[in-house]
């Protein structure tokens, strides 16, 4: 029988599939065609049975779904760093909540997400979801870099560079999401930083919409005691209990946050079985207290993992969130770090997916899922011996070279260099934006 002719071949040292659960694969190959997986197999095998445009030997590698971070910010990437005298002194406001006049200069959020979408690219990141939304200029500049996102239409009362009031937010998101309806990498969604900031009318008709239509909500909840306590001030209840009530807790509503939870916010959530993302880089309470987040996994909560704002100098590594992760839950479980690396990269990979509504697509290496996949490294002095794949690469991620990311097959970095971005130009637009913010 001759070979099969495909358009990709990965030979790898090890493969990690993430599902089944746990397991490893040594000297294994991914047959990739039309930008799908189509089989993972044995690279002695694979040789004989496959013929492939392009080849690519990962013998010092190994083999994973590329990372989903499921809430970030990138129009404000480029003020990371940027002290707080210096941000008065410009009038920048980190939030995006409240938008100041630098994110109305579109080359400015332009160029911030393009960096971020770069930085993403290079640390494993093949889906993120982008909550300080820019509207169309962060769906462009996904769509050109070829990375697979969520992007979250602002949704509040008062005007900033986004919008001029709740209905203005609604009719340019609502536009934005069918001008995008069709597009294989580009899903839109509404994100709600402030439960108790909207109006009743408001929420009514925003779950109207997210009915109707199923458009996917991301709500910051339950952040703080702080958020918590003015949101029943004002409204009566808790932030949980009024998208509730609001009819907002439904299949596709993502919740962010969840630092803070009583009896009747985790009876909810087992009712709702609404997923959650968790910022353990922001997320002081982690290493201090993981009772909230064992709340959590008890109630069998979908968790997935995100990086948050890359303003208030936090990276877009989203390997340094799992990391964090792993050692939480080797905390809450008492269990090995094989265990714990494997649940915290399911966290990042499958999890996340299912977060965003996309866990039949990508988050695995199984057959007919698109090839979202990255190539980590491990040859390296760092990792011998290796004993535990997984642990290895979780506890040692920061000396874990990603050298290749792909999307729907198409290469996004080859052999450490980005394909669909140019990063000296970034570099250079980088440098040039930081002298005009501190001059």
């Amino acid at each position: 029988m001759p070979p099969i002719s495909i358009d990709l071949i990965l030979h790898c040292q090890l493969v990690l599939p993430i599902v089944p659960n746990n397991q490893i694969l040594q000297h294994h190959s991914v047959a990739i065609d039309g930008g799908r997986i189509i089989e993972v197999l044995p690279t002695w095998e694979a040789k004989q049975k496959y013929n492939s445009t392009e080849t690519q030997e990962l013998s010092q590698h190994i083999l994973m779904p590329g990372l989903v971070n499921t809430h970030c910010y990138t129009s404000s990437r480029l003020v990371r760093g940027i002290d707080n005298s210096m941000q008065e002194k410009q009038g920048i406001e980190t939030e995006a909540k409240d938008a100041e006049k630098i994110y109305s200069d579109t080359k400015f959020v332009t160029d911030s997400i393009n960096i971020a979408i770069a930085e993403m690219i290079k640390t494993g990141t093949t889906c993120f979801a982008e909550m300080g939304s820019a509207g169309e200029l962060s769906v462009e500049a996904a769509c050109k870099a070829g990375i697979r996102n969520q992007t979250n239409f602002t949704l509040q009362e008062k005007t900033s560079a986004y919008g001029k009031n709740a209905e203005d937010y609604l009719h340019r998101g609502l536009k934005l999401r069918d001008n995008y309806s069709n597009h294989p990498l580009i899903k839109v969604a509404c994100g709600i930083y402030d439960i108790a900031d909207l109006e009743d009318k408001t929420l009514e008709r925003l779950a109207a919409y997210a009915s109707e239509l199923d458009l996917p909500i991301q709500a910051l909840c339950n952040e703080s005691l702080a958020s918590i306590e003015a949101c029943y001030k004002k409204t009566g209840c808790r932030p949980l209990q009024r998208l509730n009530s609001q009819g907002l807790l439904l299949p596709d509503t993502q919740l962010v946050g969840m630092n803070h939870l009583n009896s009747d916010d985790l009876s909810l959530l087992a009712s709702t079985n609404n997923p959650v993302v968790i910022c353990p880089e922001e997320t002081s309470s982690l290493s201090s207290n993981v009772g909230w987040l064992d709340s959590l996994v008890q109630a069998n909560i979908n968790l997935s993992l995100g990086a948050s704002r890359s303003a208030t100098n936090k990276n877009l590594n989203l390997m340094a969130s799992v990391k964090t992760a792993a050692i939480a839950i080797q905390q809450i479980q008492c269990c090995t770090q094989s265990d714990a690396a494997h649940q915290a990269l399911r966290m990042a990979t499958i999890n996340g997916a299912k977060t965003l509504g996309w866990n039949s697509q990508i988050g695995s290496i199984e057959h007919g899922k698109y090839a979202d996949l990255i190539a980590v490294e491990i040859d390296s002095i760092h990792h011998q011996p290796l004993y535990n794949p997984a642990a290895q690469l979780v506890y040692s991620c920061t000396s874990s070279p990603i050298t290749h990311n792909w999307v729907a097959g198409q290469p996004l970095l080859n052999a450490g260099t980005l394909c669909t971005l140019d990063e000296q130009k970034l570099i250079q637009s980088a440098k040039d934006w930081g002298k005009k913010l501190i001059n």
